[in-house]
C-alpha cells in the first residue's frame, strides 16, 4: 500500500513527468523485506524541489491571467468607442438624408416643365421581288432617299435623326439606345416610345419582336426589373403594374380582365368623362409575358383591325421609400401606332374608309401636339384626339418622348416613305422648355453622390456594428478563457499542496 501511494503516474498539467533515473530517491528492492517500514532516503530532498517548480509555474499563470485581463480592458475601450462612434455616424446619416432629400426636392423643381423628344430612324430589309433599296445611309444620323424625280437637280434627299438604323440593325442594338428611356422612367419620368409608319414598315416587329429577337416590349421591362433590383433596398423598393388597351375609331378598349389581384383601377378623366382601366400586378419579366400574351389574345385576330388601331402597353412604376417617406409613381408607355397610309381605294367600304379617317384625325393631332411642343406654344392640343388625351401627361412638361420612325425601303411605298420622313422629322427640333442642361446635371450629380454617401455610411454602420459583436464574442471569449486559467490554477496548487504532504 506504502509502495502504491508514493508511485506517481499521472500527468499534472504545468508540471513535467518525472524521470525516475535521475531521482534523488531511490528503493532497494531487493534488499527491502514486505513487511518491513518504508525507508526515505534524501540526498536533494523533493519536499524542498517541488515549492521552487511550484512557484515558476505560480508566475507563469499570473503573468498570463494579467495579460488577459490588460485585453479584456482595452476590448471594453474599444466597444465603448466604437459604440459612440456608430451613434454619431446614425445621427450624420439622418443628417444626410435630410440634405438629400432637400437636393431631390430642388431638383424636381428644376425638372419639373422639362421637354424632350427624340426621333430615330430604322429601315426594314427588302422582302422578295421589292427591287432594289432606294434608301442610303450617309452616318449614324442621316439617311438619304432618292427620289428619282429628274426635273430637280438633286433628286436625293436627305433627312436627319437622333440615330439611324440600316436593315443589318438587330433588336439588341435599338435597344440599347432606348435603353436611356428606359432608365428615365426609372428616375421619375413619364416615358413614351412610340412606333410610326406605314403598315408592314416594321413597326410590330419593332415593338413586339419574336421568340428568338425579342422587341421593345420584353427587353424594355426587363431592363426595368434589373434596375430596379439594383436599387432596391430594406428600406426602398419598386412595383410595376401593367395596363393594356388599344384605341380604334377613337374608342378606347380594354383587354385586361378584371383578376382581383388587389390594385385599384387607373382612372382617366376628363371635365367631360372618366375611363377606369384595369392594372395587372407583375413581378417578373414572366410575369409580364403572360400578360401580354393573354392582352393580346383578347384583342382577337383580325389583322385588318390591327392596322388601324393603336395598340398601348403602360408600365406602371410605383417606387416607396421608407426612410424618407417617398412614394412616387411613373409610367412608361409603349405605343404601337396604326398604318400611317392615308389611302382610301375606289371600292373600299364605308367601314374601312371610317376607320382610315380616324386614323388619320388622331396621326394628325400627334402631330400637332409635337410640332406645338417644338415650337414651344403656350397651348398644346392635346384635347384634339384620344389618342393625346390618353397620353398627354406623358408628351412635353416634365416627359420624355421616343419616335422610332419605321420606313420600307423599296420604290413602291416612296410616297408613303417620304410622308412617314416628313412627320418625324418635325418633332425632332423639339428643345427643352426651362432650365440649362448643365444646370440640372449639376444638381442631379449632386443628389447622385449625397446618395452615394449616405449608402456608404449605412454600410460603415453596418460594418461597425458586426465588429462590436465580434468584440463582444472576444470578450465572453477572454472571460471564460480566464474562468478556465484560474481553475488549472487551483488545480495546480492542489496538486502541490497533496504532494508537499506526502513528501513530509
Amino acid at each position: 500500500m506504502a509502495e502504491n501511494k508514493n508511485r506517481w503516474n499521472w500527468e499534472v498539467s504545468g508540471f513535467e513527468p518525472r524521470n525516475s533515473s535521475s531521482s534523488s530517491l531511490q528503493f532497494e528492492r531487493e534488499d527491502r523485506r514486505p513487511d518491513a517500514p518504508v525507508v526515505r532516503r534524501y540526498a536533494i530532498s523533493a519536499a524542498s524541489a517541488l515549492p521552487h517548480s511550484s512557484e515558476i509555474s505560480k508566475q507563469a499563470l499570473s503573468t498570463k491571467v494579467q495579460r488577459l485581463k490588460d485585453e479584456i480592458k482595452f476590448v471594453k475601450e474599444d466597444y465603448l468607442e466604437l459604440r459612440q462612434e456608430a451613434t454619431d455616424l446614425q445621427e450624420y446619416s439622418n443628417a444626410k438624408i435630410d440634405r438629400v432629400t432637400r437636393y431631390l426636392g430642388v431638383l424636381a423643381d428644376k425638372t419639373r416643365k422639362l421637354g424632350n423628344i427624340k426621333v430615330f430612324c430604322r429601315t426594314r430589309p427588302l422582302f422578295e421581288d421589292e427591287g432594289p433599296s432606294v434608301v442610303e445611309f450617309t452616318d449614324d444620323c442621316t439617311i438619304r432617299v432618292n427620289t428619282g424625280d429628274d426635273t430637280i437637280s438633286n433628286p436625293k434627299k436627305d433627312f436627319e435623326f437622333d440615330r439611324v438604323y440600316g436593315p443589318h440593325v438587330g433588336q439588341a442594338e435599338l435597344f440599347s439606345d432606348v435603353q436611356p428611356f428606359v432608365q428615365s422612367a426609372l428616375d421619375g419620368y413619364n416615358v413614351s416610345i412610340f412606333a410610326y409608319g406605314q403598315t408592314h414598315s416594321g413597326k410590330t416587329h419593332t415593338m413586339e419582336g419574336s421568340s428568338h429577337d425579342r422587341g421593345l416590349y420584353a427587353r424594355c421591362f426587363e431592363e426595368l426589373f434589373d434596375l430596379s433590383n439594383s436599387d432596391t433596398t430594406a428600406t426602398a423598393r419598386f412595383n410595376f403594374a401593367v395596363t393594356v388597351f388599344e384605341l380604334y375609331n377613337e374608342q378606347l378598349r380594354e383587354l385586361l380582365p378584371q383578376t382581383g389581384n388587389g390594385l385599384a383601377k387607373i382612372r382617366l378623366q376628363s371635365l367631360e368623362s372618366s375611363i377606369e382601366l384595369v392594372q395587372e400586378k407583375v413581378d417578373n419579366p414572366l410575369e409580364f409575358s403572360k400578360v401580354l400574351k393573354s392582352a393580346f389574345q383578347s384583342r382577337g385576330n383580325d389583322v385588318s383591325k390591327f392596322n388601324v388601331s393603336h395598340l398601348i402597353i403602360m408600365i406602371h412604376i410605383y417606387y416607396n421609400n421608407l426612410i424618407t417617406g417617398e412614394n412616387l409613381y411613373s409610367k412608361l408607355s409603349l405605343v404601337d401606332l396604326a398604318g400611317s397610309e392615308g389611302l382610301i381605294a375606289e371600292d373600299d367600304s364605308g367601314e374601312r374608309i371610317t376607320d382610315v379617317l380616324h386614323v388619320m384625325k388622331s396621326l394628325s393631332a400627334l402631330g400637332d401636339v409635337l410640332s406645338s411642343l417644338t415650337s414651344r406654344k403656350d397651348i398644346v392640343p392635346y384635347e384634339n384626339s384620344m389618342l393625346t388625351k390618353v397620353l398627354a401627361d406623358s408628351l412635353g412638361e416634365s416627359s420624355k418622348t421616343l419616335m422610332i420612325v419605321n420606313i420600307c425601303p423599296n420604290a413602291a411605298n416612296m410616297s408613303e416613305t417620304l410622308s412617314s420622313l416628313n412627320f418625324s422629322s418635325r418633332a425632332r427640333s423639339t428643345v427643352l422648355s426651362l432650365g440649362n442642361r448643365d444646370t440640372i446635371k449639376k444638381w442631379r450629380d449632386i443628389a447622385n453622390d449625397a446618395r452615394k454617401e449616405l449608402y456608404e455610411r449605412e454600410k460603415e454602420i453596418q460594418d461597425l456594428k458586426q465588429e462590436i459583436l465580434g468584440l463582444r464574442q472576444a470578450l465572453k471569449e477572454a472571460n471564460d478563457q480566464c474562468v478556465l486559467l484560474y481553475n488549472e490554477v487551483q488545480k495546480a496548487w492542489k496538486v502541490s499542496f497533496t504532494l508537499q504532504s506526502d513528501l513530509k
